[in-house]
């Protein structure tokens, strides 16, 4: 607790108003939901229907983004309509302030009662004792039922500590039209790393479209955040590295692979493959214009690409996807980069709260999630329906959870550790260095920050 209680004092004044604005004004832009006019506050859950209805917060991301306020609205509707006696109030936050706002209204004494999270939030959340136990509060087959790589993401100490919800494991989009005009066959999408890069480079060499666009081969994210941080891992990973030792040690300079992962990196910038200091948010339009040849993303990419394109379901004969293609370890590696939900120790109102868990992760709920954005579920029973399966897209995610691996999270720092780990990219793409140079800079300002 002291640990904690020393980092909520480094947050800054604005950050913590405007976080409990967030956690306390149905008026708020934030605060978009399916039930704001229901303001009504209770200690407790109901005892039955005839009570005045308990009002549960849920902090998410997914409210306040275009691609799945469809899905939430549905979902919350659905939700109070089976139980009368809740109502949910939505706390929406905007991704990239997410963490900080739930950890410094939660340290305020005003958490939600519910909270989305990931597999690079929730250590941190565990870290600040914002999460309740799941396995304590949710039905004991619901956690059994859990795949067991998802599992192992959110097991801290021996205790399943949030419930994974959509799992999101990367696969690779590749762009059928730039393929035929690369003279490739638009059918047959890469099987082996290198296939990957040689395509990648054949599009790229297309120049610009008729409209002067650049036409990159491969979309690599090269900025500061913590998600490229992620991203760099998935690659070092399919050049065998590993982040951590089973006792928690950072072995990320160890071996070749990092080297090799940078030297990936810079050989795509430098020759114009992928873009410079791209994010994803950056990425997603490309690849739906038509500007990029593949990109690595998760499930919810087809509702994503059908928008940003402004061509809906037709878009989808204009790109494939496929696992994502095998390196030096013989397997697809990729992450799960799943949306997790937590009830936090600091509800009075847990019973309310992990009923509405058990909701959105059951069959119901995830139908409806599944049908508008492509998620697929992380609970073993779920997944194997025929319904989560029903056609390539759905069969090629279920069979990338298969190698996706979780991410070695458990510790606090860990999105910390991943946002400076984008410096290495940054050094060896633009300012000039080597991999052995950016490596030696970065990697012990990583391993000083887990001593901490």
């Amino acid at each position: 607790m002291k640990k904690w209680n020393k980092m909520a004092m480094g947050v800054t004044a604005l950050s913590l108003m405007t976080a409990l604005a967030a956690c306390g004004s149905n008026s708020s832009p934030a605060s978009n939901t399916a039930s704001n006019t229901n303001s009504t506050k209770e200690s407790a859950a109901p005892q039955s229907t005839t009570d005045k209805p308990v009002e549960i917060s849920f902090a998410n991301w997914i409210s306040v983004e275009d691609g799945t306020k469809e899905a939430y609205n549905q979902l919350i509707a659905e939700f109070e309509k089976a139980n009368p006696s809740i109502k949910v109030k939505s706390i929406g936050i905007p991704f990239a302030q997410f963490k900080d706002q739930v950890l410094v209204s939660s340290a305020g004494g005003n958490p939600p009662d519910v909270t989305m999270s990931n597999q690079n939030f929730t250590p941190a959340f565990v870290g600040a004792n914002v999460a309740a136990p799941a396995q304590d509060l949710l039905n004991a087959e619901i956690i059994n039922d859990i795949v067991d790589a998802s599992k192992a993401g959110v097991t801290f100490d021996g205790k399943v500590m949030a419930m994974p919800w959509a799992p999101h494991p990367s696969a690779l989009f590749w762009n059928k039209n730039l393929y035929t005009k690369a003279g490739l066959d638009p059918e047959k999408p890469p099987t082996t790393w290198d296939e990957m890069i040689q395509n990648a480079k054949k599009i790229a060499a297309l120049g610009k479209d008729e409209n002067g666009t650049p036409i990159y081969g491969i979309g690599e994210t090269g900025a500061s955040d913590s998600y490229t941080g992620n991203m760099l891992l998935r690659i070092s990973y399919s050049f065998g590295g590993k982040f951590v030792d089973d006792q928690g040690n950072i072995v990320y300079d160890q071996g070749t692979a990092l080297k090799e992962s940078l030297l990936y990196m810079k050989d795509l910038i430098d020759n114009k493959v992928s873009p410079q200091g791209a994010a994803m948010a950056d990425l997603r339009p490309m690849f739906a214009t038509g500007a990029l040849g593949m990109l690595v993303d998760g499930d919810f990419g087809r509702t994503n690409f059908r928008n940003m394109s402004g061509k809906g379901a037709e878009f989808d004969k204009e790109w494939g996807v496929t696992t994502v293609p095998v390196s030096k370890t013989g397997k697809s590696e990729t992450f799960f980069t799943e949306h997790q939900l937590i009830v936090t120790a600091g509800s009075e109102k847990q019973e309310a709260a992990a009923k509405f868990v058990e909701y959105l992760v059951s069959k119901e709920a995830m139908g409806i999630y599944h049908k508008l954005n492509g998620v697929m579920s992380a609970r073993k029973s779920i997944s194997e329906l025929p319904e989560m399966n029903e056609d390539d897209y759905s069969r090629i995610f279920n069979t990338q959870m298969k190698t996706a691996s979780p991410l070695p999270s458990k510790n606090p720092k860990f999105d910390n550790a991943m946002k400076n780990s984008t410096d290495m990219i940054v050094m060896v793409t633009e300012g000039g260095k080597s991999p052995d140079e950016a490596i030696a800079t970065v990697m012990p300002k990583i391993k000083e920050l887990y001593k901490k």
